[in-house]
């Protein structure tokens, strides 16, 4: 499943119109299956009411789904910028004017460079890039140094204490980019999808003109609902993903 979320832009679109086409194929079939026996039988069609049965739980699936996406695409985000704050927090108590220290400086801008290029572009931030472990070091080096000095000791805990928050947001990033949606709700979404077109299908055997339509609504809806939630599925990967550069956005 996680090969089909992480597709370009142009192999995803033909990914899905093939699923759409294939979906109301498979689902006009049955609709024109279930019409012989309407001709014989009408007491054997369901009544239109039940399609809320099977199209309430698909709804609620696709909701579920939706919720864990943004969820953790807004906790990227969050993340992005508390990283971004505390690489230019850093850079700042670096400054002459507060520790004189040039070397901390060029130590956060080597972080940041090896973050987007090894940890964030290479890795995809999956797992951690050895170049990043290495300037992390060299900061916390650098850091001992200076709790070593003569420098005030409110900027020395200032300094540690977003030291610290740098390496829980680039924890938390690695995390995010491990953690995806339940494959099983994936599953439970398709399953529910192609229940609900074969529902619409099923009701509308006595109607055949209509339940064509109503078929190719459903399913234009249903494909693009699903597209559109799988180049969303990974922060950063696939078409929709959180660029690094925001890492030298000076926000703060």
């Amino acid at each position: 499943m996680s090969y089909f979320l992480n597709l370009a832009l142009v192999p995803s679109i033909l990914l899905f119109l093939v699923f759409g086409l294939a979906l109301f194929a498979m689902t006009y079939w049955v609709l024109c299956l279930f019409a012989r026996f309407a001709r014989t039988d009408a007491l054997v069609i369901p009544l239109g009411a039940f399609i809320g049965t099977i199209a309430t739980s698909w709804a609620l699936s696709l909701g579920f789904v939706a919720a864990d996406i943004w969820t953790l695409h807004a906790k990227a985000d969050q993340e992005l910028t508390s990283e971004r704050s505390a690489i230019n927090r850093l850079i700042g108590n670096a400054e002459a004017e507060v520790l004189n220290r040039p070397d901390l400086e060029t130590a956060m801008e080597f972080y940041r460079e090896k973050v987007i290029s090894d940890e964030w572009g290479a890795n995809g931030n999956l797992h951690p890039a050895a170049s990043v472990e290495q300037a992390l070091q060299k900061i916390r080096i650098i850091i001992m140094d200076i709790a070593e000095g003569d420098a005030p000791a409110p900027i020395i805990n200032q300094t540690v204490a977003i030291f610290n928050d740098l390496q829980e947001t680039r924890d938390v990033r690695l995390a995010i980019a491990s953690t995806t949606v339940n494959q099983y709700k994936w599953y439970m979404l398709l399953t529910l999808t192609i229940l609900t077109s074969l529902t619409i299908a099923v009701t509308h055997a006595d109607r055949t003109r209509a339940g064509s339509i109503a078929i190719f609504l459903y399913v234009l809806a249903a494909t693009t609902s699903l597209w559109l939630l799988t180049v969303h599925a990974s922060p950063y990967a696939g078409i929709e993903t959180i660029e690094p550069s925001g890492l030298y956005l000076n926000l703060t």
